[in-house]
């Protein structure tokens, strides 16, 4: 099978129901993965234009396997795309925003936290994405990418007040995330937030906090580490799944050593966008 047949299929939803076809794209990796970075350049160029092809998915299974194949090269246009302005991430990718792109950061930075902090800043990128780029910034501690210091560092930094509105999800993924990783040498800075109302006590609130430090560091680590093992994008099949909101109940199960994950409970705190309905084709109509 050749990288242009590979192209079509993918972007008319072959690979939900192909086994034979996943192979194939998999045993042509280095051939498509610039094709599949230039699909997603394409997005990030012309957002409207993707928008109004309504049957093209190719971008959705470009971004699914550009994270399996841990690509560093895909990384930046990745923090280009979620970066656009509402309402461009949501109509593009949906519960992609929450749900996967905490991984996908991960999986494609290359050892560099760089993109990722620049996405957290960006004061113009769509609040979700800033959320699930402080997310991506907890797995990178737990993957030994940058040291539990800076990131406490990082973080007790962010609760200026100028980084976003008051009360907004950006604050309130930033306290749910430090309580993920045990915020004892922060406890004054949320506490600070808290009493300044940067988010409210129905996000966070005094009593989550002494939860998050009777867990300890070593249990709040072990915990996280079950996260990104559910989310890792290791299992290809178990990607597409998760990431397109298992719609590939027709694709044949495969021979796997594993059990099949239950699609986990995401660690965001706000309501999840969720997928624009799209009309999918029938296998029998490809």
């Amino acid at each position: 099978m050749n990288t242009d047949t590979i192209l079509t299929g993918l972007k008319s939803f072959e690979l939900k129901y192909s086994p034979e076809f996943l192979e194939a794209v998999l045993d042509k990796k280095e051939e498509i993965t610039p094709h599949l970075i230039a699909a997603l350049e394409q997005v990030r160029d012309d957002p409207k234009r993707q928008l109004k092809e309504q049957d093209d998915e190719l971008y959705i299974y470009a971004l699914i396997l550009l994270g399996h194949f841990q690509e560093p090269q895909a990384h930046q246009v990745i923090i280009d795309l979620f970066s656009l302005p509402e309402p461009f991430p949501e109509e593009l990718f949906g519960d992609i925003v929450t749900e996967c792109l905490p991984i996908l950061l991960l999986r494609t930075c290359g050892g560099s936290i760089e993109g990722i902090k620049s996405l957290i800043l960006n004061k113009n990128a769509y609040e979700f994405s800033r959320g699930s780029a402080i997310v991506a910034m907890s797995y990178a501690w737990v993957e030994g990418i940058v040291p539990r210091s800076e990131l406490l560092s990082f973080f007790g930094g962010l609760f200026t007040g100028d980084e976003a509105a008051p009360d907004s999800f950006f604050y309130s993924q930033l306290a749910y995330t430090l309580c993920d990783i045990c915020p004892e040498e922060l406890v004054d800075v949320l506490n600070d937030a808290l009493d300044r109302e940067l988010f409210n006590d129905i996000s966070i609130n005094q009593d989550d906090i002494q939860q998050a430090l009777d867990l300890g560091q070593e249990k709040s680590l072990s915990r996280l580490r079950e996260e990104i093992a559910k989310v890792s994008l290791d299992d290809i099949y178990e990607a597409i799944e998760y990431c397109t909101g298992g719609q590939i109940g027709m694709l044949p199960p495969p021979v796997i050593t594993q059990p099949q994950m239950n699609k986990p409970k995401t660690n965001q705190v706000w309501k999840q966008p969720n997928l624009k309905p799209k009309k999918k084709k029938n296998f029998w109509e490809l």
